[in-house]
């Protein structure tokens, strides 16, 4: 026998088994490394943030520590199960809840915990990225530990078995695709050839190789151990069958890639569906009343130095906080809308400020709303108080607006009778943007060269604008919101009754401030009469007048804010109002800056507005408070060296009876005597009329109201509220008729009590437009309406004569019983 053709000397079958055993467990270790870090690399733009690399690495070792310590010590299954739960609970908080791990450990765990039934939909509902925001880790830590501990439990089985650990192996990318944003990496582009969403394909190859290659390798493991048994090294069928499936193991890769770039072109190139688009994570603020109408109750006596929040930083106070964002007006007053403006989400982390600095809020006696007062957030607060917790939970930001709200009682938070928002005692330190807001210079040309107003609802606005001749751009309006203030006088109140003369006698002592009578409000007709005032006194004072003859509009920061923001949209400019506290900055007479402690005093409105530029500008909209308006007639003007007229006691005299000259019209001519007779007549007539009108007015007084009532409910914006006030007519009409309507009831308990089949389904529809996610349609709307009335005429037409007038006439409706008498049940008689 020659040397080319000696065969080795045949392995036993033991030592075969052990090889192969060592071969799994290092092949399981190494896949376990792979899919790990494919799970990290596709989880990385759900968190942003190097701490997925310890998660990560940590369900590594322990993941696959417990599958080696299984095998090596032969564990039963019970001790197996005690020792893997343990070894998770314990590394849990510095895992995946660290942020807890040194200030509340015990809190840590019990949130981890509950996060690992939770935290799935916690973190569909949070705006990515999501950081490590209180336990949005502990899924990825759950897949990742689970997934590493299942690749090496199967890999060490013998048999068949360890195939399946190639289903493992695809988890930890699926996590990152299910979890993930709908939006997908840029296209690689590569001369003619175009790979869209090029990350996720590479991510899913990367998975599917690995699967496919883990399969390759265990499927016929054992067959091709056994046949070496025997074999000659170097034998040229081994050596052709390890080079045929290569081979064909590098084809099915490239098989694999083509397909790929030939089927990703013809998917959605630049989103994908995920689970997080049918997830409705934002709270809506639309049912809030206006903090710019509630503007003057921070200036009454009773809180304009009753403190509101302080605020205190090390490192520099941003020159404004913003408290409220206000988008939308529908000419009574502006409010936030239900559109980007008023959606709300929680916060899990932010962009880094361009000036960072660490501001603490303790929020006081004055101050209850949920509101929070912020400035360019770079990160969650930390709150501190005894609602820490719930703070916490129930805070959101709109990263639009960069407004913040903090709900607790809003959503149950904080136990029973918890006040919504904050309140007294609660607090929260936070990085905020600490930098100079942007100049005027940075607005930019108008949005839009057409108005975003109608201006024929505003003409006096639009003819002021004419007449001041300035070009539609950022110049000319940084102009036109200048001349509104400068024109303007800053005033309060509407008279100088009691409580309301403190914020005067300050403006006084400092600048010389009158008082000024002006009514509250920022609705149409408001803004309107400002403007009024403005083209009144611009056309007497004529063309060279000056500035102080020209001041006119009386109002505060309510008026001026709602008139410049809608100055802005006439020149086709986006605006927004906001309700805040300047805290630095140029000085603005009349509101002062705040330092440290807060009050009525120093809250204050502003507006911003933005160009093409894409930069929301502040403009100060304070009226000035020095120069008091001069009512001007036509063709009047002011003197140039005033002087106060000298008072002299005067009293008044009435006129000698008898000794005027006597007209045309006097008793004494002939005409006037014989026409004499009219007036006595006419007055007769007109007392009578007036006497059959206050007889007739609370005869017609209770039905027309009833039905100005139900106008009013059917003719309400929205067809949910519509629909409500179906449902609400409904009632009262029942009420009225002598029905029996249980108080505090459900709709449907409502319903059962009237007894109709109609009340029936009007209570199903009613609530599901109240509680539905889709709310109701205005067909839907209109055929309660209609039900209502063919309800009540159905009734009306079983009553007699005498009923239906005491149903016209029943104040039950309005919650009054006069009488005593019981309401009948449906269908009984009165």
């Amino acid at each position: 026998m020659t040397a080319a053709t000696q065969r080795h000397p045949a392995p036993s079958a033991g030592s075969l088994a052990a090889q192969w055993g060592m071969l799994r467990l290092l092949g399981g270790a190494v896949a376990t490394t792979a899919a790990l870090v494919l799970g990290a690399l596709a989880a990385t733009p759900i968190y942003q943030t190097g701490w997925v690399w310890v998660v990560a690495a940590a369900a590594l070792i322990l993941g696959a520590g417990l599958a080696w310590a299984r095998v090596r010590w032969r564990l039963t299954l019970p001790v197996f199960a005690a020792l893997m739960l343990g070894v998770f609970v314990l590394s849990l908080v510095p895992v995946a809840v660290p942020q807890l791990l040194l200030s509340d450990p015990i809190r840590g765990l019990r949130d981890g915990l509950a996060a690992v039934a939770l935290g799935w939909k916690q973190l569909l509902t949070l705006t990515l990225p999501v950081g490590t925001y209180q336990t949005v880790l502990v899924p990825l830590y759950v897949v990742l530990f689970v997934t590493a501990l299942l690749i090496m439990t199967l890999a060490q089985r013998s048999g068949r078995t360890p195939i399946l650990a190639a289903i493992p192996m695809l988890a930890p990318v699926a996590f990152g695709t299910i979890f993930g944003a709908s939006a997908v990496s840029d296209p690689f582009r590569l001369g003619p050839l175009t790979v869209h969403a090029p990350r996720e394909i590479a991510l899913w190859l990367a998975a599917a190789a690995l699967a496919g290659g883990w399969v390759a390798w265990t499927a016929g493991a054992q067959r091709r151990a056994a046949l070496r048994l025997g074999r000659v090294a170097g034998d040229r069928h081994e050596r052709r069958g390890g080079a045929f499936r290569l081979a064909a193991g590098g084809g099915v890769l490239v098989a694999a890639l083509a397909a790929g770039l030939v089927v990703a072109p013809l998917l959605d190139a630049d989103a994908r569906a995920v689970p997080r688009d049918a997830v409705d994570p934002a709270l809506i603020i639309t049912d809030r009343p206006s903090p710019l109408a509630a503007y003057r109750n921070a200036k009454r006596d009773t809180a304009i130095d009753e403190p509101l929040f302080t605020v205190s930083t090390e490192t520099g106070l941003p020159e404004r906080l913003r408290l409220a964002v206000l988008d939308a007006y529908d000419g009574v007053d502006f409010h936030v809308s239900a559109d980007a403006a008023g959606r709300f989400t929680r916060f899990p982390s932010g962009e880094q400020p361009a000036q960072p600095s660490r501001v603490s809020i303790e929020v006081r006696d004055g101050y209850q709303d949920i509101w929070a007062p912020t400035a360019g957030l770079g990160a969650p607060p930390t709150f501190t108080g005894p609602r820490a917790g719930a703070l916490a939970d129930a805070f959101y930001v709109n990263r639009a607006t960069e407004a913040a709200i903090a709900a607790p009682g809003a959503r149950g938070a904080g136990g029973a009778g918890a006040a919504v928002g904050l309140a007294a005692g609660d607090g929260y330190q936070a990085e905020m943007d600490a930098a100079a807001p942007a100049p005027p210079s940075a607005l930019g040309a108008p949005l839009s060269s057409a108005p975003l107003i109608d201006l024929e609802q505003v003409p006096e606005l639009a003819r002021w604008i004419d007449r001041q001749a300035l070009p539609a751009d950022a110049e000319g309006f940084t102009r036109l919101a200048e001349m509104l203030r400068e024109r303007g006088y800053l005033s309060h109140a509407m008279s100088e009754s009691a409580g309301e003369t403190r914020w005067l006698a300050r403006l006084a002592e400092e600048y010389g401030t009158v008082f000024e009578a002006s009514a509250g409000g920022h609705s149409l007709a408001r803004v309107e009469a400002m403007f009024t005032q403005l083209n009144a006194q611009q056309s007497a004072a004529g063309e060279d007048a000056d500035s102080a003859q020209l001041v006119a509009a009386v109002g505060d920061d309510e008026q001026f804010a709602a008139a410049t923001a809608l100055l802005a949209r006439a020149l086709g400019y986006d605006s927004r109002v906001v309700i805040g506290v300047r805290l630095g900055g140029a000085e603005v007479p009349g509101v002062p800056t705040c330092q440290a402690e807060c009050t009525g005093d120093h809250l204050a409105a502003w507006v911003e507005v933005r160009g093409d530029g894409n930069v929301w500008v502040p403009f100060d909209v304070t009226p000035q408070v020095s120069q008091q308006p001069q009512r001007l007639e036509q063709g009047e003007q002011l003197p140039e060296f005033p002087t106060t007229p000298e008072e002299r006691d005067a009293q008044e005299v009435d006129p000698p009876i008898g000794l005027g000259e006597q007209g045309e019209g006097s008793p004494s001519d002939p005409e006037a005597i014989e026409a004499s007779w009219l007036g006595p007549i006419l007055r007769a007539v007109g007392l009578a009329a007036a006497a059959i009108a206050l007889i007739a007015l609370p005869i017609f007084f209770l039905p027309v109201a009833k039905r100005i009532r139900a106008h009013h409910r059917r003719r309400a914006a929205a067809p949910e509220l519509r629909a409500l006030g179906a449902w609400e007519e409904f009632v009262d009409r029942a009420r009225d008729a002598g029905v029996r309507i249980p108080d505090r009831a459900s709709r449907t308990q409502v319903a059962a009590a009237i007894g109709s089949p109609a009340a029936a389904r009007a209570a199903a529809q009613v609530d599901r437009a109240v509680f539905s996610a889709h709310g109701i349609g205005e067909a839907d709307a209109e055929a309660l309406w209609r039900a209502t009335d063919t309800e009540s005429a159905e009734r009306a037409a079983g009553l007699s004569l005498g009923q239906r007038i005491r149903a016209a006439y029943s104040l039950r409706s309005y919650g009054i019983n006069i009488g005593g008498r019981r309401p009948r049940p449906e269908g009984g008689t009165s």
